[in-house]
């Protein structure tokens, strides 16, 4: 048998805790040694409990190395671990560090890499911000990473995408899970462009609420930078935020206005001293900068249709942030039926849309 039969014994097996696995490796240097471990050899580690040896031994014992080897290199999918030069090695040394990665798809270097992380139920002004940072960042050679969440991490996946960029998700799941499901095409586009979606939980495991935390510190520990796009006040992005700290990355948010639940969190941050995400294109020439490179990204000054003053009056009425037609037709002091003909008129344009029912943003 290859060291890889071993390696991959280790990973499929569930007895042994995820944060034990490397210090077992730690231990008895590689998973051949504690493949072939008595139960005196795994109890004198003190890292198991007897009950988790027997456990695994048990399962050691009807484990068909060959086999079940050769069955997982006929499916699409991969796998990598600590023991492999192939580790990014971003990884090898956070605290917990993860014993192995699942994946399908192509692993990046991690070399350029900007995690994009926020709310699930965000505003039409994240999406806006989320899916413009992932354009501006994959058409400057950034990869960028996320966890494929509703929300931010799906904008940012997707602006990247549209633009030709490289991305990574990692999952709260096994990578053959999709979730949320809806997110079945952008899965297929992530690894058919040439990214990947990564886990560090076994096949087929459920995406369960106390896999998350630990997923963000992966998250984080690939990236360089961490973004966070609107964050209440207890967020899993904090929980990202936070291993960002720990790791050493720096965080920049996008500021959000007093009083929005959607800002709590990330106005927070900014007060702990996390770095102003002013306007896209200065923060992209930042980070070519810090890279070496010179900033090569332009404004490209946007041109309105014609509007006539009564559409322009009622279009700058709106920004962002959603505002309802009532509130619109207090502002303007317009007549109800007039007002809803001139912003369905915007919408058809393209400059406002509805986020939901009765209230509009400025999309222009």
């Amino acid at each position: 048998m290859e060291n890889i039969h071993y390696q991959y014994f280790f990973m499929k097996n569930e007895d042994v805790p995820y944060s034990k696995k490397a210090k077992l490796i730690d231990y008895f240097y590689d998973s051949y040694n504690i493949y072939n471990a008595t139960k005196a050899e795994l109890m004198a580690s003190k890292l198991l409990e007897e009950k988790t040896v027997d456990a695994f031994l048990s399962y050691k014992s009807s484990f068909d190395l060959e086999k079940e080897y050769y069955d997982f290199c006929n499916s699409p999918f991969s796998f990598v671990t600590v023991e492999s030069d192939a580790f990014p090695e971003k990884l090898r040394n956070i605290y917990d560090v993860p014993y192995g990665l699942f994946y399908i798809g192509k692993l990046p270097d991690f070399q350029r890499a900007v995690s994009i992380v926020g709310a699930r139920r965000c505003s039409a002004y994240g999406k806006k911000m989320a899916l413009e940072l992932g354009e501006k960042l994959g058409a400057n050679g950034f990869t960028v990473i996320s966890g494929m969440a509703r929300g931010i991490d799906t904008y940012g996946h997707r602006g990247c995408l549209d633009k030709g960029g490289n991305t990574v998700a990692i999952l709260g799941s096994g990578c053959d899970v999709i979730y949320p499901s809806e997110n079945r095409l952008l899965y297929e586009e992530i690894v058919s462009s040439g990214g990947a979606v990564v886990s560090e939980y076994q096949m087929g495991a459920s995406p369960l609420p106390m896999n998350f935390p630990r997923r963000n510190r992966i998250v984080s520990a690939l990236s360089d930078i961490v973004v966070v796009i609107e964050a209440r006040e207890k967020s899993g992005s904090l929980i990202t935020a936070d291993f960002a700290l720990e790791h050493g990355k720096d965080i920049y948010v996008t500021p959000g206005r007093i009083g929005d639940s959607l800002s709590t969190g990330t106005n927070k941050l900014i007060a702990q001293g996390a770095g102003i995400i002013y306007d896209i294109d200065a923060f992209i020439n930042q980070l070519l900068e810090a890279y070496g490179q010179s900033p090569n990204v332009k404004k490209v000054k946007k041109t309105n249709p014609k509007l006539s003053s009564e559409q322009k009056k009622v279009y700058d009425l709106f920004d962002e942030y959603p505002k309802s037609l009532a509130t619109a037709l207090e502002e303007s002091k317009m007549d109800y039926l007039k007002l809803l003909s001139l912003v369905l008129s915007l919408e058809k344009q393209g400059l406002l849309t509805e986020v939901f029912k009765n209230n509009y943003v400025k999309m222009g």
